[in-house]
């Protein structure tokens, strides 16, 4: 008994200070990984993503976890680049872009501004905190919806075109507004539709005027002759007559466009009104794809006028083949649409659908389809006709905006 106890005494010595000395080596080893995962967490939260976790060896008990953090630190390195090319290329792209581009807060505080902007509010890139409302930009009078506004910019009078975006910084409301300049734009557009409105009328007046100014001097001399022929007279007068009512419809034709009157919009149901319509097309095949019940926010006369002439248009392409007109409904989020498809011959030439007084058909007026145009503009839609793809034959789209 004493000698086993002096083994186990002796032992004790032995053991308790190793197994002392093991823990006291496992916890440094643990304190010191601990504090070194520490630090490189610390790095990421302070955006520094060029620290790494060393790995020993593959017996290191904390493998998984420095691996997934190196991996962690890769990645963000990798996006933090990313970001700041983005960023680079953004702010190159603002100074610049001719669209003048102001951040204000809810009060009209400016709070950035690029060089456009400086130019447009003639202001210096130090005049972060100038009020908008103290600015010629009418900014108490602009709503979500791109407008139009015309300010005094060095004695000339100038058209901008403006939208705004709301956003949320530091949980305070905020407004960006783009403002870009349309004026030279305009002035193409309207230089351009004077020159094609030139051509229209150039081309018709001639029409008429030509024949009636020769005609009329040929019956001048004639009525001086003794022998004239009063079936000479009357052929030259009907001549004249006929060209002269013609330049008269062509005028008359030129008035309804000029003076279409804006639409008197009320809630109806679109899928009656198609019906309506087709009823008056009786020896005709329509076909009304999805007849169920559609409403629209429009002036029902105004487009029952479009739909008629639609479908009399696609009537008229099918009368050298046999087929049907099919007329289909579909909505999204921000358009109701009407698609009219005929199986007639084609367009030949799409560039020439929208030109006033252009028609293809011997008597035609030109106008059926800017007319429909003009109507659908106004109620913020549009008007589109192609061929189809899957054989011979168009879609005509008609698009309204949906009123929620």
């Amino acid at each position: 008994m004493n000698v086993s106890g002096y083994l186990i005494t002796l032992a004790g010595l032995f053991i308790v200070p190793l197994c002392v000395l093991l823990t006291s080596t496992i916890k440094a080893n643990y304190s010191n990984q601990s504090r070194n995962i520490a630090i490189l967490l610390e790095a990421l939260v302070d955006e520094d993503y060029s620290m790494r976790s060393a790995i020993n060896s593959q017996n290191d008990e904390m493998l998984e976890i420095k691996l997934l953090l190196n991996t962690l630190s890769t990645r963000l390195a990798q996006q933090s680049v990313a970001i700041k090319e983005s960023q680079l290329l953004l702010e190159k792209v603002i100074s610049h872009i001719d669209v003048a581009i102001i951040a204000s807060n809810e009060h009209y505080d400016i709070t950035f501004t690029n060089p456009a902007a400086n130019d447009l509010l003639d202001i210096s890139t130090t005049s972060v905190g100038l009020n908008l409302t103290h600015t010629s930009i009418p900014v108490t009078k602009i709503t979500t919806q791109p407008q139009s506004f015309t300010i005094n910019v060095g004695g000339i009078s100038k058209t901008y075109r403006i939208s705004t975006v709301k956003y949320i910084h530091e949980q305070q409301l905020n407004y960006l507004f783009f403002i870009s300049d349309v004026q030279w734009l305009l002035i193409d557009k309207e230089r351009d539709s004077w020159q094609r409105l030139h051509r229209v009328l150039s081309h018709e007046v001639n029409n008429s005027l030509t024949p009636i100014t020769s005609i009329s001097a040929t019956l001048l001399k004639l009525v001086t002759k003794p022998e004239v022929s009063m079936i000479n007279l009357e052929q030259g007068l009907n001549v004249i007559h006929s060209r002269s009512a013609s330049l008269n419809t062509f005028i008359s034709n030129f008035q309804r466009i000029s003076k279409l009157p804006p639409p008197t919009k009320v809630p109806f149901c679109l899928t009656e009104l198609i019906q309506k319509c087709v009823l008056l097309f009786p020896h005709t095949q329509i076909d009304i794809v999805n007849p169920e019940v559609h409403h629209v926010f429009a002036d029902p006369q105004q487009l029952e006028q479009v739909l008629v002439n639609l479908l009399k248009n696609a009537k008229e392409a099918m009368a050298q083949t046999t087929g049907k007109i099919t007329v289909a409904i579909q909505t999204s989020d921000k358009y109701t649409s009407i698609h009219i498809t005929d199986e007639g011959t084609g367009i030949i030439n799409t560039d020439n659908l929208f030109i006033p007084f252009f028609s293809t058909k011997s008597k035609g007026s030109g106008i059926g389809l800017v007319f429909s145009r003009q109507i659908l503009f106004n109620h913020l839609g549009d008007l589109q006709i192609k061929n189809r793809k899957d054989r011979k034959g168009t879609i005509a789209t008609v698009s309204l905006p949906r009123v929620k």
